[in-house]
């Protein structure tokens, strides 16, 4: 009930208005008379405060007394003053009339020969009758999300439901599953809700709030499950006041959405668990047909590409510190906002835990190396963890073992290298990529001669099966090219060539190798690969 009504009652259907005429959708809640000076400590907030002024009259002069009682009223949140004029207060004095009009404090005239009872009772009357319909609706609005449990609805269904209730467009929002149910007309996009969740404070104190945004005014009840902000339902109209019986139906949407969002994360969980076994499989060295990977990869939903490059990233649990939860709980919630964050940065990646519950993702061989560490720093940053990382090289899906272990080395590398705690910023990503070491490849090999081996395939196995094949001296013109501190005058007179031989020798060198004998850094992996082709020692086209 609010002041309208109250002046379309019957017996004050004449009433006039004397000031605060903005403030006429002030709720009432009640109804009180003061007849004391110190009456007003007794108000409380949504009262209807009726009065002769009298009180206020006998101390000091009227035009006081009238001003000072607005002024307590207004500080105590009534709704508004229904006062008979005529017989202590002859009139409202200016002062009362602007502070009135400045704070939307309705004033009216009450009729002098109504009594007090002829205008309480009709109103506490109307009021209880507004009280036992709010309890009936709310009732009401009960009953039918039991059913809806009963029949054990979707969310979509349930969007139906708070449509029917509340008459208004309605959007259920789930950031983990990217899902958006909509009844009646769409809004806003996912992308767009996203923002909106970007820029207002989603206070969980607070889960019920009226925003603007884009030239709209709307409702959300913000959805938290796990002291994380899983979503909201959205009223696509401006609701300036909330019946109890609304408030409930909006409020179990929430909380019925919430329990949906544990149930699919349960779900989500055990599904989770299948695709880190098919991980670890696909990760290990034992080797399966394509055929086979596409068809174990579709029982848990996953769509294989031809190449990918293994990505593996972790965290250091004294950088980033959490109270009261374990390190394996922790684990999941990250990796469930990583893969929700990943369908925006990285679409097509793949992302689980290995066998060592390290976050590992595979990320299609589609972005140049600039392109995928931009991306994952963005990631990082999405997420707010300091994380450190190794990017192994692009392989077919059946030999991944490869990119992971050279994925599992870097990531050593640049923990290794990572700043001291005082010096480490909150969202850093702290990566290495396997295609950029050197040295560390041998040092921080749990295997080296292992990975010697793997330093001469890439460095010159090429070089040796184009020598045996075409009768040539590359591998030879490569030593005397680093012998000679890569001069190309010194390296031509030690060869008896010209330098422009020397020079189109090693342009096929990059060719075969895509790695530049000009260049420092690859100077030293051909330095390393030579020293350790001698220990091999390479007899035929493949280096065993």
């Amino acid at each position: 009930m609010d002041i309208n009504d109250v002046i379309q009652l019957d017996v004050l259907k004449n009433v006039e208005i004397l000031a605060g005429e903005k403030g006429l959708k002030n709720t009432v809640l009640n109804t009180t008379i003061i007849d004391a000076p110190d009456g007003y400590k007794w108000c409380a907030s949504g009262d209807f405060i009726i009065s002769t002024g009298y009180p206020f009259t006998s101390n000091m002069h009227w035009e006081e007394g009238i001003t000072k009682l607005l002024k307590l009223l207004i500080e105590k949140n009534c709704s508004g003053l229904g006062i008979k004029l005529g017989r202590y207060i002859p009139g409202l004095p200016e002062d009362a009339i602007s502070l009135a009009n400045k704070n939307n404090f309705p004033v009216l005239s009450l009729p002098n020969k109504v009594s007090w009872s002829e205008i309480i009772m009709p109103i506490v009357t109307r009021i209880n009758k507004q009280h036992q319909d709010e309890l009936e609706m709310t009732h009401t609005v009960y009953e039918m999300f039991h059913n809806h449990l009963k029949k054990q609805g979707n969310l979509k269904d349930l969007a139906q439901l708070l449509n029917e209730i509340l008459n208004t467009p309605v959007t259920i929002y789930i950031r983990n599953t990217n899902q958006k149910f909509d009844v009646m007309e769409p809004y806003f996009s996912k992308e767009e809700i996203e923002n909106i969740i970007s820029a207002f404070s989603c206070d969980r104190e607070q889960p019920i709030q009226k925003l603007y945004w884009q030239h709209k005014s709307f409702t959300v009840r913000w959805i938290y499950s796990s002291n994380s902000l899983e979503g909201g339902v959205f009223l696509w109209k401006e609701h300036s006041h909330l019946h109890t019986w609304q408030k409930a139906a909006i409020e179990q949407t929430a909380v019925i959405s919430a329990l949906e969002i544990e149930r699919m994360r349960t779900v989500s969980s055990v599904f989770q668990r299948f695709r880190n076994d098919f991980l670890s499989m696909l990760l290990s060295e034992k080797v399966e047909s394509r055929d086979t990977l596409s068809r174990r990869a579709e029982e848990v939903n996953w769509h294989l590409k031809d190449r990918y490059n293994v990505v593996l990233l972790d965290f250091d649990i004294k950088v980033n510190k959490s109270n009261n939860i374990s390190i394996w709980q922790r684990k999941e919630n990250i990796l469930e906002m990583l893969e929700y964050e990943l369908k925006w940065v990285l679409p097509e990646a793949l992302i689980g835990f290995d066998k060592n519950n390290i976050f590992t993702l595979l990320i299609p061989n589609q972005y140049t190396q600039n392109e995928l560490v931009n991306n994952l720093t963005k990631l990082v940053k999405k997420i707010n963890i300091t994380f450190y990382g190794g990017i192994g090289r692009d392989n077919n899906v059946e030999n991944l073992s490869v990119s992971y272990n050279e994925a599992l080395l870097a990531l050593k590398v640049a923990y290794a290298n990572m700043p001291i705690d005082t010096q480490i910023k909150v969202g850093q990503l702290y990566i290495r990529n396997f295609s950029e070491l050197s040295v560390e490849r041998i040092l921080f090999s749990q295997a080296p001669h292992y990975e010697a081996k793997k330093l001469v395939e890439d460095c010159l196995e090429k070089i040796i099966k184009y020598d045996n094949e075409k009768n040539s001296e590359l591998l030879y013109t490569l030593k005397t090219f680093l012998a000679n501190n890569a001069n190309f005058d010194h390296t031509a007179d030690a060869l008896y060539i010209h330098k422009n031989t020397v020079r189109y020798r090693l342009k096929m060198i990059e060719d075969l190798t895509q790695l530049d004998p000009k260049n420092i850094k690859d100077q030293l992996l051909f330095q390393m690969s030579l020293i350790a082709v001698n220990v091999l020692d390479p007899t035929s086209n493949t280096i065993k």
